[in-house]
């Protein structure tokens, strides 16, 4: 099922029984919510975004293109995180009969950077999960260093593929190290995280690896 507001679709994904306790809000490719929610145990709701402009909405602050061929990042998103917590979810959980006791935002790539930059915006989620995300950006590491979260989440998963450091694009290759500094402050601030490494680059098993990360964060 899914509900349409502007340029945004919203699917969700419910269990048989439709006894629903947690609700994770999915930012990844679209089409891809589909094969996430098969490798899950579907004991839970699943609610995914699509729609989004990524290198505008989900960038926290303007940021030079990295691809020859590709986009600058706008920095759009405070506006749009105002967007998720103030109309999304709520027209969402209505449509779809949410009452949550627990809400996830989970993410791969620029979906994943978004949502740990939510947790020093909003105190809506109980765990985030950061899947290949894209936590080389300029700054960032810097941020979490430097600022406070709203609340702290129960849980917070980060993931990479083993072969994302060797990417041709200077900046790029930062991404494990960054990574790793950022989960080892969320660490020593008494949360609970975990850093998984998958094989391959940063495009490979994509749905298998969100699926894994939303596992750990509902286990």
């Amino acid at each position: 099922m899914f509900i349409t507001l502007g340029q945004y679709r919203l699917n969700c994904y419910l269990p048989e029984n439709k006894e629903v306790k947690q609700v994770v809000y999915l930012h990844t490719a679209a089409g891809e919510a589909e094969s996430v929610w098969k490798l899950t145990d579907q004991n839970f709701a699943l609610v995914s975004i699509e729609g989004i402009d990524w290198n505008r909405e989900l960038s926290p602050w303007p940021h030079e293109k990295v691809f020859a061929g590709g986009e600058a990042f706008a920095g759009g998103a405070a506006d749009y995180l105002e967007t998720l917590t103030g109309q999304l979810i709520p027209a969402a959980e209505q449509a779809f009969l949410l009452i949550p006791e627990k809400r996830y935002l989970a993410g791969y790539s620029l979906g994943a950077l978004f949502a740990v930059y939510a947790v020093y915006h909003t105190s809506l989620f109980d765990g985030i999960g950061s899947i290949s995300g894209s936590l080389w950006y300029s700054g960032f590491s810097a941020y979490v260093k430097e600022h406070t979260v709203r609340r702290n989440p129960d849980k917070i998963y980060f993931s990479l593929g083993d072969k994302e450091a060797a990417s041709a694009r200077g900046i790029m290759q930062t991404v494990f190290v960054r990574t790793r500094q950022i989960e080892e402050k969320f660490r020593k601030d008494g949360i609970h995280t975990i850093l998984e490494m998958n094989r391959g680059n940063h495009f490979k098993q994509v749905p298998e690896r969100i699926a894994k990360g939303i596992r750990w964060l509902l286990s």
